[in-house]
């Protein structure tokens, strides 16, 4: 009940990580949630404000690269005025959405601790009216803006799609100038829009025709008649024809995976390849990148590469990278797509049960990286992940002793809902492990473990 949503961008979503050091001997009364909180926006701003502020500054003056260098000193005064205005407005829209993936972030982490498990909802309920979100961390006067007491939230109970662009920001606290458009778009549409890149603004126009599809065909069902529009049908037709062939047959299915693409691999119309089960289990660029970025190093074990989404990311950080996997479909895939991001020389791809390897090898990475399969999509309908029995082809206690064989530090990709006793508890006794929990806009996606002193951070926004 205390959960917000906001979707930004289907194929490039916002990037939140939340990062905490885990011992045995947890004193969750203790957390440091107001440093947690001002590290994670930080990071964030620093890591994709500027992006953000230029992205949606051309897009709202496209004249401005064509007059910029022709306009008097006293008109570029006034540019310069509109962008700091702009800059202000942005921010603060953008740490409300930061501030409500926080609040799902501190749910989260106490729902895998099992801490909600014997609340009474309406405490909770209470909890969520009691709520304040006044404290702004520390960011550039640039970025500050006032906010406003007695604010209400959208949760999630509340469906975004139900209500328009200038009630959502109304919801959030935010000035009703930035809806735009808030008279002239429907629910159904406001469900379907998000702000497209390049490469997919045609696929968001062509769902939003094939929703209303559906919706107009099941209508005309219901009231005695079917209305016709071959227009419509040939055009989604051809939005299907772009997907693969086991994705056609999946009755819709598959779609979301699609529609997504480009936040798996943001090359992906240049070649990427994927199979059925690559959809569902490929890391997401921005996180894998995040990833790489921590666990940069001269050798690096990828034990489950699968179709290569991280190991392509380790390329780019690792001055060498070997890629495991038990599939050799998968595992061309993998070499292929790193081809497409220019990275296969630097990947050395190893057809082989991470089992066997382990054992057997006498290669010493600096790090090995687990990203076992999670038993599919099905893993989203428990409440939480057993990554002792859950996790394929063994349990979790199996692989780190496997792994920390070859390297004393461990990385662990895992379920968003994943036991997080038994993570901690793979640190083994005395020790600590690090979290990530990382979130795409305001939704968990997974999180990742770090182990071992060589890659655990040692405070908070602070390397080794």
């Amino acid at each position: 009940m205390n959960t917000h949503y906001l979707t930004t961008s289907r194929t490039n979503p916002q990037f939140y990580i939340f990062s905490q050091l885990f011992c045995n001997d947890l004193d969750w009364d203790h957390c440091d949630w107001e440093g947690i909180q001002n590290v994670a926006w930080e990071e964030f701003w620093h890591r994709e404000g500027h992006e953000i502020l230029e992205q949606k500054w051309h897009k709202r003056f496209p004249e401005y690269r064509d007059l910029i260098d022709v306009v008097s000193s006293e008109e570029q005064g006034l540019w310069q005025e509109l962008w700091e205005k702009h800059a202000s407005d942005s921010s603060a829209k953008f740490w409300y959405i930061f501030i409500c993936a926080f609040e799902n972030y501190q749910h989260d982490l106490a729902k895998s601790f099992g801490l909600h498990e014997d609340k009474n909802p309406e405490d909770v309920e209470e909890d969520l009216q009691n709520l304040s979100l006044q404290k702004n961390p520390t960011i550039s006067k640039q970025q500050r803006t006032s906010k406003k007491e007695d604010e209400l939230y959208l949760t999630a109970n509340d469906n975004p799609g139900d209500c328009d662009e200038e009630q959502q920001l109304r919801l959030f606290g935010l000035p009703t100038a930035f809806a735009s458009k808030a008279n002239t778009i429907t629910r159904k549409e406001r469900k379907t829009q998000y702000e497209p890149s390049s490469s997919d603004s045609e696929d968001s126009e062509e769902l939003l025709i094939m929703e209303n599809g559906e919706n107009e065909a099941r209508h005309g069902v219901q009231s005695g008649f079917i209305k016709k529009s071959n227009r419509r049908q040939r055009q989604i037709k051809k939005f299907k024809a772009r997907m693969p062939e086991f994705m056609q047959e999946d009755n819709n299915k598959m779609v979301k995976y699609w529609i997504k693409r480009f936040s798996l691999f943001s090359r992906f119309d240049q070649g990427i390849r994927l199979d059925r089960e690559s959809w569902f289990s490929v890391t997401p660029e921005k996180i894998a990148k995040q990833t790489a970025r921590r666990l940069a190093c001269d050798v690096i074990i990828d034990a489950f590469c699968g179709c290569g989404g991280n190991a392509i990311q380790f390329a780019n950080t690792c001055g060498r990278v070997i890629a495991v996997d038990i599939d050799a479909e998968k595992l061309a895939m993998a070499k292929h797509n790193a081809g497409i991001y220019g990275v296969a020389h630097k990947i050395e791809f190893i057809n082989a049960d991470f089992l066997q390897f382990a054992a057997t090898t006498k290669l010493r990475p600096n790090v090995v990286f687990l990203s076992p399969p999670w038993g599919g999509p099905d893993y989203q309908k428990q409440a939480t992940f057993d990554i002792e029995t859950s996790l394929l082809p063994v349990g979790a206690s199996n692989l780190m002793l496997l792994s920390r064989r070859l390297a004393s530090d461990v990385a662990f990709f895992l379920p968003r809902n994943a036991k997080m006793k038994q993570v901690v508890a793979l640190s083994g006794a005395g020790q600590q492990c690090e979290v990530e929990h990382n979130y795409l806009d305001t939704r968990m996606v997974a999180l990742t473990a770090y182990y071992g002193k060589g890659i655990i951070k040692t405070s908070l926004g602070e390397d080794e």
